[in-house]
């Protein structure tokens, strides 16, 4: 796992299969009810330690923070003041996932940088330390931590293992622009909480009947985005229109995905897709989020 004090992960992304908002805190914060889904689309991670004290973040993605306000950044910062860890750390993050796409792009970068940090300083802790320690950095990184197939509820510390949910054909548009998870939570109305209270997509997942969970899916955030964006729906249509059982908005956008029941419709999308969008991807569910190389 780590040669000379360094190692390489790999952080997966996630879609979101249902989303919902139950409420709001006083302090700002919402209760989600989502289903998070790890899926096999990644960035890579070399984490290095340093003789001094320093912590240094990398990124080949330009217009991604390097200092505190990157989620690595912060991880570490967290983990060296909790452990009182003398050492430094060199990260260096090479970028595939698209930022502020509602992917968990820098949540599954540092859940990484956590698990890595875990083996790398030998700190023994358990899956409980390391979720204490995501809910500081966000809402959608003790779900990164665990990877897989899980229900999110609370501001995201709640999580429930759910069957594996098994789809191989997964198509995602992420548009030319991108949205602030804050803006989106913050400008959705409160009459739109607790939108889908008859979905009944947990029972499915758990009865393995994927069919019927494609169908299910939902996204309450779609209410903010779409008004301002009508291309979400405009990506969702020539999706549905090639085949796909669903198409929704993960997370607080900007990605659109798309469940095909097969590889063949599919890539008639991504050939219509590829056309105007850069950014298409096709992908997966895995069961994972983290992986670790020698």
């Amino acid at each position: 796992m780590k040669k000379d004090n360094k190692m390489k992960l790999y952080s997966y992304g996630k879609i979101n299969l249902f989303l919902d908002i139950e409420g709001k805190l006083e302090n700002g914060y919402h209760l989600i009810k989502t289903v998070m889904q790890s899926i096999d689309i990644h960035d890579e991670i070399i984490i290095k330690e340093l003789s001094n004290d320093e912590i240094i973040i990398e990124c080949s993605d330009k217009s991604i923070p390097t200092d505190i306000r990157n989620t690595c950044f912060k991880a570490t910062k967290i983990i060296k003041e909790k452990y009182n860890i003398r050492s430094g750390i060199l990260i260096s993050i090479n970028k595939n996932i698209p930022s502020e796409a509602g992917l968990a792009g820098g949540s599954s970068n540092s859940a990484a940088v956590i698990k890595g940090l875990n083996k790398l300083w030998s700190l023994n802790m358990n899956s409980n330390e390391m979720i204490e320690i995501a809910l500081q950095i966000g809402a959608d990184v003790p779900f990164c931590i665990m990877g897989g197939t899980y229900l999110a509820q609370g501001i995201g510390e709640k999580l429930t293992k759910l069957d594996d949910f098994i789809w191989d054909n997964i198509l995602l548009v992420k548009p030319e622009f991108s949205m602030s998870t804050s803006f989106v939570y913050k400008n959705l109305n409160s009459l739109d909480y607790n939108s889908y209270k008859s979905n009944n997509i947990l029972n499915l997942i758990n009865q393995n009947k994927y069919n019927d969970v494609a169908l299910s899916t939902a996204n309450t955030l779609e209410k903010v985005v779409v008004p301002l964006h009508s291309e979400v729906n405009s990506i969702k249509s020539i999706m549905l229109e090639n085949s796909a059982i669903s198409s929704i908005m993960t997370g607080s956008g900007s990605v659109v995905f798309g469940l095909f029941p097969d590889s063949k419709s599919m890539n008639n999308a991504y050939n219509i897709l590829k056309n105007t969008y850069t950014h298409i991807y096709k992908t997966k569910t895995i069961k994972y989020s983290i992986d670790f190389f020698d």
